[in-house]
């Protein structure tokens, strides 16, 4: 991706205060992949796996780590950091800054006269603002949100367009929502009757976002039947997640795309779910647990650690269960032939007995 301005490798070794090797003349103008480096582009390598690409570099600057065992060849610049991938998103800050605009409130705006709009707020075309609600300094809403009545909202968060934030929603400070993203529904909660039909229970409950929370793009998150959906501090969650009602997520978890999280589950802090991960309804995990994507949680997990499969276990006893299955085959394959043998032994001894 072409920059709009060029930028010397000296530039970039400043601004990362970090220490660089090789040519100090090569001017970059772009950022880009290892895998498909262009001359004039800054690029990073993350791991070793990486390393074979740095051979076909050419008036590139490369960010890598300080163990990293290469050195620069003639029209390479390296830049040591500690963490090159970290180092790389600084950049693309750096280099694409978000664009400031003056805060404004639009004529084209519906806002209830009860909400209380800080000074230093944007509200755009389209927005429609409940009664009661507060939103905060330095938040953006962008055309077509709406916001239900009592919804709180801190300072400089971002709700892109078509957000719906249903009554009661509480959302803290530097909280990020994508379009399409429904923070507050009704939970899927109904009381069968004996004849089939259902019952709908009433929510009257909300959600909570705490401070630095991501919402990815056509995900939802369902209100609580009584006190409150929580999403904690720093959580991160990817477009299309399901989080059902009652559920309680810890700081720092993260949710891949299409992971779906039941009601009243508990999950702990720092868990990292692959997509298309799926629990059922009232268990619990431990901090720091990762899941493989696909994987159905089926019972609670008590002890961080890597978990795979469905219903999900320990991964390395998954793994080997996997590969014993693969063999399946082949010892069937044998099990038939013993099978067979033993019925010819079996007869060679009866043809003994009676001769």
């Amino acid at each position: 991706m072409m920059l709009s301005k060029k930028y010397t490798v000296q530039d970039i070794a400043e601004f990362l205060q970090a220490e660089l090797e090789g040519d100090s003349a090569i001017v970059l103008n772009g950022i880009g992949r290892i895998e498909e480096p262009n001359p004039g582009e800054i690029l990073f390598v993350s791991g070793k796996q990486f390393f074979p690409f740095v051979e076909a570099c050419t008036q590139n600057c490369i960010l890598l780590s300080h163990s990293a065992p290469l050195q620069p060849k003639a029209h390479q610049a390296f830049i040591r950091v500690k963490n090159p991938h970290s180092a790389f998103a600084s950049l693309i800050s750096y280099f694409f800054p978000d664009q400031k605009k003056d805060p404004f409130i639009s004529s084209n705006a519906t806002i209830h006269p009860s909400a209380q709009i800080t000074v230093g707020a944007t509200i755009m075309d389209g927005a429609i603002i409940g009664e009661g609600c507060s939103i905060g300094k330095g938040s953006i809403i962008h055309p077509h949100v709406v916001l239900g009545d009592n919804v709180v909202i801190g300072e400089d968060c971002l709700l892109y367009p078509h957000v719906v934030c249903y009554s009661n929603t509480k959302i803290g400070n530097r909280v990020i929502i994508h379009s399409g993203a429904v923070i507050g529904s009704d939970g899927f909660g109904y009381i069968e009757h004996a004849d089939g039909s259902y019952e709908k229970i009433k929510h009257v409950g909300n959600v909570i976002l705490e401070d630095d929370v991501e919402i990815g793009a056509n995900t939802t998150i369902d209100r609580s039947v009584v006190n409150s959906t929580l999403i904690s501090r720093g959580v991160k969650i990817d477009n299309l997640v399901q989080i059902a009602h009652n559920v309680s997520i810890g700081e720092h978890t993260a949710f891949a795309a299409q992971v779906g999280i039941a009601g009243s589950a508990k999950i702990g802090a720092r868990n990292r779910f692959a997509g298309q991960v799926g629990t059922v309804g009232h268990l619990s995990t431990a901090d720091g647990v990762i899941v493989f994507g696909q994987s159905g949680i089926a019972q609670s997990i008590e002890q961080s650690g890597i978990y795979f499969g469905s219903p999900a276990i320990e991964r390395s006893k998954e793994m080997r269960r996997i590969f014993a299955s693969q063999q399946l085959p082949e010892i069937l394959r044998m099990v038939s032939s013993l099978e067979q043998r033993i019925k010819e032994l079996e007869q060679a001894l009866d043809n003994q007995k009676t001769s």
